[in-house]
């Protein structure tokens, strides 16, 4: 699951990217898809943590994630992996900033 996640960061934000470089807005709909399948995908993720840790689950785990997602993945990361955590944690924050280097470098490679 946090391939998947990885993954839907950084598509989102290849496209992002080239919307950006072209001078559009992104579309609404995108935005919102990307929203609702980050959060799905962050609660799927950190269930299929838990059922391998003694990790207590968190109640309304969707609403808790969709809000407060920035403090409970480093949380729960530090607390069931240790400082071996901070690796996925590192890979998922570097992930918007791969998409938008793709981007840039596809768009400046490309022939207008």
């Amino acid at each position: 699951m946090f391939v998947l996640l990885w993954t839907l960061i950084f598509v989102y934000h290849v496209a992002f990217g080239f919307y950006q470089f072209h001078g559009l807005e992104t579309l609404p709909e995108l935005d919102f898809i990307y929203q609702a399948a980050f959060v799905c995908g962050l609660v799927w993720w950190l269930r299929a943590e838990e059922r391998r840790s003694a990790v207590t689950p968190v109640y309304c785990q969707g609403m808790l994630f969709g809000i407060g997602w920035l403090i409970i993945i480093p949380y729960h990361l530090l607390k069931t992996r240790g400082v071996r955590g901070l690796i996925p944690l590192l890979a998922l924050l570097l992930s918007p900033v791969a998409g938008r280097i793709v981007s840039m470098f596809v768009y400046l490679t490309l022939p207008n």
